[in-house]
Parts: structure tokens; C-alpha cells; sequence
């Protein structure tokens, strides 16, 4: 899934540099971490984030010490960098997300 129109956008660029200049063979293998509030709206979109990269694969997640907070991390097979930017954006858009890496 990419997003074109979005995957072009300004907001990425900076992202984009950095993986173009840090990745030199592709396809990579590339590590990405969602957090969010560990809640049914947070759990919900992330069941439709992890159908739309079928190539996803979850390694591992991870509570806060309180439960307010779920950590999710991923492998993702990348052809690209605008896949990786795709990615980024599908993350950003899951309610109650906190955080990507």
C-alpha cells in the first residue's frame, strides 16, 4: 500500500533523506514502533493498519507499567523508501496513537 500523493508530502522529506542516505540495499527489512493509548479504538486500528501491509509482521509488544500504554513493534519487508513512508502515514492515522518510530 502507498499512498502516493501523501508519500510525496513535505512532512516526509526529512524521513525520506535520512532512509535514502541510511539504507543502501533494498528490499530492507525495516524495524517500526507504534504506541498508542492501550485502549478498543487503538486496538481496532491496528487490526486494519496490520491487514493493509500484509508483508507486516509483529515482533513483540509491550504494556506500560500503569497498562495506559501498548507498544507494538514491527518487521516490515520494504521494496522502497515510499513504502516505508506509506507506512509512517497508516501509523499516524490510527486513533489514539501516540507515538511512531
Amino acid at each position: 500500500m502507498v499512498a502516493t500523493e501523501k508519500v510525496r508530502h513535505l512532512r516526509y522529506e526529512r524521513l525520506r533523506r535520512s532512509l535514502q542516505d541510511s539504507i543502501l540495499i533494498w528490499p530492507h527489512n525495516y524495524c517500526h514502533k507504534v504506541i498508542g493509548r492501550n485502549d478498543p479504538a487503538f486496538l481496532s486500528g491496528i487490526v486494519e493498519f496490520e491487514r493493509s501491509f500484509p508483508s507486516l509482521h509483529r515482533e513483540g509488544s509491550q504494556l506500560s507499567k500503569n497498562g495506559t500504554y501498548l507498544s507494538l513493534t514491527y518487521r516490515y519487508a520494504a521494496k522502497d523508501v515510499d513504502e516505508i513512508i506509506s507506512l509512517w502515514i497508516a501509523s499516524e492515522q490510527v486513533k489514539d496513537v501516540v507515538t511512531v518510530m
